[in-house]
């Protein structure tokens, strides 16, 4: 199954979906006023982020049931975990790491690419020890040092998105999936 968090105003989930199928397993629609955004889960809850709103949502993995809410300064993007902090980024080339009990920033760290800013850090997955970051409108991946935020790796993801005709400035890669099976 895959964890999804949705976003549009009035149409925004968290859901789980089959995999192989497509099918939508468990839903949960976010109160129309809010874009979600990124979502991690750690210790047996789900953390969704609002894009512009400054607050989260937390669940339980196994329901989906709401178990509460969080606030952060910001836009909320991304969200991802290293098992003990909560990790967001917010458009800019600052990841800023949470206490998942008390949602207060304990660090905050500046990516750079030899030396020069990285921006535009959307949805977040932590693999292996470094952050894997999608750049907004970009077709690549960047794989981040959590401890320094030098830039490790790029990804060129451009043969996943196909040449049409359209020029919709939207249809961009957006979001990282990790099978933490294989």
């Amino acid at each position: 199954k895959l964890l999804e968090s949705t976003g549009k105003e009035g149409r925004s989930t968290l859901r789980s979906v089959d995999l192989a199928s497509g099918k939508v397993l468990k839903q949960v629609d976010v109160a129309p006023q809010y874009f979600a955004e990124g979502m991690t889960v750690l210790n047996g809850k789900i953390y969704q982020l609002t894009w512009q709103h400054q607050v989260g949502f937390i669940y339980d993995y196994w329901t989906f049931q709401p178990l509460g809410e969080f606030n952060y300064g910001g836009e909320g993007w991304g969200l991802t975990n290293d098992g003990t902090s909560l990790i967001l980024s917010d458009g800019s080339n600052r990841l800023r790491f949470l206490d998942p009990g008390t949602f207060k920033v304990t660090r905050t760290i500046a990516v750079t690419d030899s030396g020069k800013r990285v921006n535009q850090l959307n949805e977040l997955e932590y693999i292996n020890g470094e952050v894997y970051a999608n750049i907004w409108h970009d077709q690549r991946i960047v794989t981040i040092n959590p401890s320094t935020g030098a830039v490790t790796a790029w990804i060129d993801c451009s043969s996943l998105l196909p040449r049409s005709g359209a020029h919709d400035e939207e249809a961009v890669l957006n979001g990282i999936a990790v099978d933490e099976t294989s």
